[in-house]
């Protein structure tokens, strides 16, 4: 049995590391401006990880955990920032960090400066911790990896910090539900993707808190290291799997990803034509304060899932598009006859702008050409 999990284990690793390929090779677009970017960086990265918990637990292999153990502490607090960035960029379509952004890598960039020594230390210092590991692991407690870090402050503040993104990811999930529910139909498998990653890492961790309480308190329930070890790692195949279940994540359209719905969908659909029944009976449009609250009270809808279908599925919002119908109805009194200097004086009060200035910038805008040449078009 043991055997048979460690194949498909191996197997997994494999895949794992493949998969930053796969969608580098199969998003089409720009590959930087592709939020898979964040993706493929994010398995390499789980991949590293459980590679070294198998090395170290199950393969006993002196050389991949001499290599792996400690050298890559850094990078495993980038896993948080990573479903930050991803989520994000999902949503916006835009993969460019901020400069707020910074805060986000700080507890990675102190962790890489304080564990420094350990990157340059001996290769038979390394070996002899790994050998110390091997013969007592929760010898990991006393082992000294930087300045102030050793690997206890690691296993206790890796946890609560991807514990906090996870928090954060299911709530942007849940305040985003229009998009990643119904619009990209990808809300389950990022909902089942963050619990999983926070099951790899927060999992591993909690070997360490169990063998605490232990030692300190007396409490046994949370002392189970081949238990926890196992469901880690199961969680973390089961991650990787589940990504080639939604091959819309692999096959990631950059340029095009936003509208991923077409017309004929059932839920846009509905919401279109709700939308052009309330264009055309209510001509909401028509009134110059107009509020994106008021037409979601006209329309039974939602003020975030209106502002969601004039961005994800119109490319505007809802300022431009409310000028738009304007312009399009100004045009629609002209070719009916409103030709006269009083009737044209009062067209900006009739198609509802507040003032001939803003009539004449937006039909420039929006048509190419000044009121007065369209007329002469006609």
């Amino acid at each position: 049995m043991l055997f048979l999990f460690q194949s498909i284990f191996v197997m997994t690793l494999f895949t794992s590391f493949m998969t930053p390929s796969i969608i580098f090779l199969k998003s089409r677009g720009s590959f930087f401006a592709n939020p898979n970017i964040y993706l493929a960086i994010l398995f390499f990265i789980s991949g590293i990880y459980c590679l070294t918990v198998y090395s170290m637990s199950l393969g006993h292999s002196l050389f991949f955990t001499v290599l792996l153990y400690g050298n890559f502490s850094s990078i495993y607090f980038l896993i948080g920032p990573l479903l930050f960035f991803y989520l994000r960029s999902l949503h916006t379509g835009k993969t460019q960090l901020k400069r707020a952004d910074f805060w986000h890598i700080l507890p990675f960039l102190i962790v890489f400066i304080d564990t420094i020594p350990y990157y340059f230390s001996p290769y038979a210092y390394k070996i002899e911790i790994v050998r110390q590991v091997f013969s007592d692991w929760t010898a990991m407690f006393s082992i000294k990896l930087g300045f102030v870090i050793n690997s206890a402050h690691l296993y206790l503040m890796r946890p609560l910090l991807l514990t906090c993104y996870t928090f954060w990811g299911i709530i942007y999930l849940k305040k985003n539900k229009l998009y990643f529910f119904k619009a990209t139909r990808l809300g389950f498998w990022l909902g089942a993707f963050i619990l999983l990653q926070w099951i790899v890492f927060a999992g591993m961790s909690s070997v360490f808190l169990g063998v605490w309480l232990e030692d300190n308190w007396g409490y046994s329930f949370l002392n189970h290291p081949g238990e926890i070890k196992y469901i880690s790692l199961m969680a973390y195949m089961v991650m990787v799997c589940t990504l080639y279940f939604f091959p819309q994540v692999i096959y990631l359209d950059v340029d095009k990803f936003k509208r991923v719905l077409t017309p004929q969908d059932e839920y846009w659909w509905q919401f279109d034509q709700a939308i052009n029944a309330c264009y055309i009976f209510n001509k909401p449009f028509l009134q110059p304060m107009l509020s994106l609250d008021q037409l979601g009270e006209l329309v039974q809808k939602d003020k975030k899932e209106l502002n969601d279908f004039f961005e994800l599925y119109l490319f505007t919002n809802f300022t431009d598009e409310m000028n738009r119908l304007r312009i399009q109805y100004a045009k629609h009194l002209i070719k009916q006859g409103c030709l006269n200097k009083s009737c044209l004086k009062g067209l900006f009060k009739d198609s509802g702008f507040e003032n001939d200035e803003k009539l004449q910038h937006f039909f420039l805008e929006f048509e190419g050409m000044s009121v007065k040449e369209f007329i002469q078009t006609i």
